[in-house]
């Protein structure tokens, strides 16, 4: 994010207080003047940065609705949440820790003091609070959720019913296709809706599926390839890291050889032999533990935002 630099403003308020010709009102009004615009600045700088640290654009958020499709906003009053309509007043009155958004069902995951249940557009429990940890629902009808007993997470129905036993340490929502990644002793892999394993538990990190591509990026031996719906290589672990797939068909890789950036096809085919320290969003990482560092020359510290680490973010 743009910063304001403030070395000019101190200096230009030192040459006016020297000057005698002002008098202390104008010194005074000058200071105030400068205050104010500086402020102005900041202000106009917070309000027009186009990054976040998810990477998202203050304008992508805005192309969403505010309001979900029941014409229905989380808020918070006092500490606790509820849902508003577009005239400010509760039609869920502020109840819980937590709130996530109603799906398609009409279903809205919430949390109280330590539990996750399921309450209807009228703020009414559908699915009490019994479960550690909870996701929404898909579209398939099936929520992950966390057994209080086993401390492991399945998958639930509607009704709140286990439909998939809580075997997994965990587990995540089902995508448009029926996939879901799991996690089992510290692997993963990719269950259906039936609970069957598409791809049994091999991989080091979580994933998911590209659209339109229909590949995964996954990691194993600490290197990052390419998979097909189905688990079969399309790239095998070669890279210390490797974007997901844009939608112009470019991933961005780093090579292992000289841990330089340079962009790929679709398939992780490298399409330049150059190298470059970064792209943006994409830096080089260091050797000791393969994190992304910042951008500034000779540091070593890892990426706070914009590329650079916190303190070299303050002074850029």
């Amino acid at each position: 994010m743009m910063k304001v630099e403030t070395s000019t403003v101190l200096h230009n308020e030192e040459i006016i207080a020297n000057k005698k010709k002002f008098s202390a009102q104008t010194v005074a009004i000058c200071t105030m003047a400068v205050v104010i615009a500086v402020m102005a600045i900041m202000l106009l700088v917070l309000l027009t940065d186009t990054k976040t640290d998810d990477e998202s654009s203050i304008s992508s958020l805005l192309d969403a609705p505010l309001f979900d499709d029941n014409g229905l906003l989380a808020a918070q009053s006092d500490g606790r949440w509820g849902f508003i309509n577009d005239k400010g007043e509760w039609v869920v009155n502020p109840q819980f820790a937590w709130v996530g958004e109603f799906t398609e069902q009409g279903l809205c995951v919430v949390r109280n003091e330590e539990q996750y249940g399921y309450i209807g557009l009228d703020g009414k429990y559908i699915i009490n609070p019994i479960f550690l940890d909870a996701e929404s629902f898909s579209g398939n009808n099936l929520a992950a959720a966390q057994d209080k007993e086993t401390e492991k997470w399945g998958y639930i129905n509607e009704s709140g019913e286990f439909v998939i036993s809580p075997q997994f340490d965990s587990a995540y929502s089902f995508d448009k296709e029926g996939r879901a990644v799991v996690e089992v002793n510290e692997k993963y892999g990719v269950i259906g809706v039936d609970g069957k394993y598409i791809i049994n538990p091999q991989f080091e990190t979580d994933f998911h599926f590209d659209k339109p591509h229909g590949t995964a990026v996954v990691c194993s031996g600490k290197k990052y390839g390419i998979i097909d719906s189905q688990g079969s290589y399309i790239l095998n672990p070669t890279f210390l890291k490797l974007s997901g797939c844009y939608a112009d068909g470019y991933r961005i890789c780093i090579s292992e050889t000289d841990k330089k950036v340079r962009l790929t096809d679709e398939n992780g085919e490298e399409l330049v032999s150059a190298g470059f320290d970064a792209f943006e969003w994409y830096y080089s990482i260091s050797e000791d533990d393969d994190k992304e560092i910042c951008k500034k020359a000779d540091c070593t510290e890892e990426i706070y935002k914009n590329g650079y680490c916190f303190t070299h973010w303050l002074l850029s």
